[in-house]
């Protein structure tokens, strides 16, 4: 019996997404996603790409993805940002739902699915705490879920800067203080560079846990902010 099956037509001009391509004057090779079956679901022809290289049906997404190799960056700390954005944007107009709103209901799902996978990747790896935090799970580590990273100088430190948030009585003196825990916050982003660098977990560890208090205490004066703006 003779087997059919649909051409799915994606703009993509049927290039896989493993190859290159240009857009803005910038060239750069997509990586090459990996799924849970090597076979396209709709022509059958091997592969692992995301945009299948017989059909140019886009394939299911696999949520295990590396979102460093989604986004075509090497997996290390330092990364510069803008080329990050150019990158997810680039990838996010190929996958876009809107792409593939005359499409199969499958394509459909499936861009919706790989546009909420961009886009997690992208949020993840554009903040250096959860770009972090992500890299320490592809080592298979935890954060510590107790203070026991932290030194006691430090964790007084933060007692009294959030005394200073919750007795300020004007949005001045938390600007000053949401500038200086900004500036805390890109050198320890600084220092994980150089202890990602050295696989020094314990010290990577410590330096995440202390974001994640500068972060709260963020959070804390974005709040009191709010408040005196209200009242």
């Amino acid at each position: 019996m003779r087997r059919t099956f649909a051409i799915c037509r994606t703009g993509f001009s049927g290039l896989s997404y493993a190859k290159t391509f240009k857009t803005h004057a910038v060239t750069y090779s997509l990586p090459t996603a990996r799924h849970a079956s090597s076979a396209c679901w709709n022509c059958q022809k091997l592969g692992k790409h995301m945009i299948c290289a017989e059909c140019g049906c886009l394939q299911d997404v696999d949520n295990s993805t590396n979102y460093f190799s989604l986004l075509n960056f090497p997996v290390k700390f330092s990364l510069q940002t803008p080329e990050l954005t150019q990158r997810f944007r680039q990838l996010q107009a190929q996958v876009h739902p809107d792409k593939y709103s005359n499409k199969t209901v499958r394509e459909q799902t499936n861009s919706a699915d790989w546009s909420s996978l961009v886009n997690k990747a992208y949020k993840t790896l554009s903040v250096p705490l959860e770009r972090g935090q992500y890299m320490l799970q592809l080592e298979g580590e935890q954060m510590p879920q107790d203070n026991s990273a932290l030194n006691a100088t430090f964790l007084m430190a933060m007692m009294e800067r959030n005394e200073e948030v919750e007795e300020a009585s004007d949005s001045d003196a938390l600007d000053k203080l949401s500038a200086q825990l900004s500036q805390e916050q890109e050198a320890k982003a600084q220092k994980l560079t150089a202890q990602f660098e050295a696989n020094d977990l314990a010290a990577i560890k410590q330096t995440l846990v202390e974001m994640k208090y500068l972060q709260s205490i963020q959070s804390s004066i974005k709040k009191k902010q709010q408040q005196l703006m209200s009242s």
